[in-house]
């Protein structure tokens, strides 16, 4: 019998809170205070809750976002969504793990395709602080 990560009701408030437009007050309900994000949102993994929430503000403010599943393992959760931003798209993961008391201590985001992933992080950059990335091939 296949046994399935406590807390799932957790990462279910986190994707309605998202696709509220990433609301500050009940994203800090659910974020451990030593979170910690990793992905394209900076070059560095973001700590601590209120970074992690200003980036989070950042995207919910500028992009559409609408996670499609909640994915639930035996030691974690993961949430697949679409992120949108004019005529940007990727499509994307949540790969969530919580603490002992249920809270998100750890999110780590990918993004795929490659080039849409480098235009979605332009479209960012501004609102996040960041400087914009550049794709290069061999061709170039």
């Amino acid at each position: 019998m296949t046994t399935f990560a406590p807390h799932r009701d957790t990462v279910e408030f986190f994707v309605d809170a998202m696709h509220g437009g990433a609301d500050k007050d009940a994203l800090s309900g659910v974020l451990a205070e030593d979170v910690v994000l990793y992905g394209p949102l900076s070059d560095e993994p973001l700590t601590g809750r209120d970074a992690v929430l200003q980036a989070m503000q950042g995207v919910g403010a500028a992009a559409q976002l609408t996670y499609k599943e909640v994915l639930t393992g035996e030691t974690h959760h993961a949430a697949y969504f679409r992120l949108q931003i004019e005529d940007t798209v990727v499509d994307g993961m949540d790969h969530i793990w919580l603490d002992a008391d249920g809270k998100i201590a750890e999110v780590t985001i990918w993004w795929r395709p490659l080039p849409a992933g480098v235009q979605m992080q332009g479209h960012l950059a501004d609102a996040l602080g960041m400087q914009p990335w550049e794709l290069r091939t061999n061709e170039e």
